[in-house]
């Protein structure tokens, strides 16, 4: 009974932290361009199109590594001209999926995979899409300003027997409701943080900040204070202070548990026993979270 009252808390800490999430929209836009190899059967190249997919900043990557994760079951829609018809084609699709990577040293990946259908047949629409290093910050739903696509951005389909790889010249962007652009935000949050103390005799204590007051530990203790946050795992300066003291950070990066969150751990020095109640505060790249208070005693 306790395991399962922990894990539900658990995980109620981590929808509660996504719970503010804004929808973020991906409009790709631009021409078709010429064919890298197949025959293009359904007159594309030299066409517009428009295609958005919509994904919440509180998905869940349904698969992640270290530097990337997919998203699933998005919705997309669009239009595309085919040379075949007068007018352009409305294509929808509502199990699309995305794929966010940054791991790569010379650029970032954003890779669409999505059945649709187009002139009454079901094809396969992928797009693999290597953007400026940096474009995504991280690989997570996130906006980010609009970005030319760089030369060998390329659009496939197959009808299940052949397969057209066409080019793509256009731009890519991420926005947030009434079209406005922004950058990931740092975030520190209170919920779901936990204090893990290290003690002498090897043996390790865990339990959630905010249940009774941080206790140091003695002083053969190593005590650590574990909080998730967001804007953390790209950061190149990372600083904490608790109570004005800068601590040392043991780990910044994504969340072992959740998908989507990031995590921060710091070492929570003897100097600060006592001391009553503190703020927390989260500084990455010159950006600083609000702070969160604990009471240390």
């Amino acid at each position: 009974m306790t395991i399962a009252t922990a894990a539900i808390g658990c995980l109620a800490s981590s929808e509660s932290l996504v719970a503010a999430a804004l929808n973020v929209t991906y409009i790709a836009s631009g021409t078709i361009g010429s064919a890298k190899s197949g025959a293009d059967l359904f007159q594309l190249q030299g066409q517009p199109f428009s295609i958005s997919v919509v994904a919440s900043e509180a998905d869940v990557a349904k698969s992640h590594g270290a530097l990337w994760a997919g998203y699933n079951a998005l919705k997309m829609t669009g239009t595309v001209q085919s040379g075949l018809l007068p007018t352009p084609v409305a294509i929808s699709n509502s199990s699309t999926s995305i794929e966010l990577a940054t791991g790569n040293p010379s650029y970032d990946v954003f890779e669409l995979y999505s059945p649709v259908k187009v002139i009454g047949l079901t094809l396969t629409i992928t797009a693999n899409i290597d953007l400026p290093k940096t474009a995504l910050v991280n690989d997570h739903i996130l906006p980010f300003a609009s970005v030319t696509m760089p030369a060998g951005a390329t659009m496939s389909y197959s009808d299940g027997t052949n397969t057209t790889v066409l080019y793509l010249t256009g731009t890519l962007v991420g926005t947030v409701p009434g079209g406005a652009t922004k950058t990931a935000d740092v975030a520190l949050h209170g919920e779901g943080a936990r204090l893990i103390t290290a003690h002498a005799d090897g043996t390790q204590s865990v339990r959630p900040v905010g249940a009774a007051p941080v206790d140091t530990g003695a002083s053969a203790d190593v005590a650590a204070l574990e909080f998730y946050a967001a804007g953390v795992r790209d950061g190149s300066a990372i600083e904490v202070r608790i109570g004005g003291q800068s601590v040392p950070v043991l780990y910044a990066g994504a969340a072992e548990r959740f998908a989507g969150l990031d995590q921060i751990s710091v070492q929570l020095p003897r100097s600060l026993a006592g001391i009553g109640d503190a703020d927390v505060l989260l500084t990455v790249d010159g950006q600083t979270a609000a702070p969160v208070r604990i009471q240390i005693q």
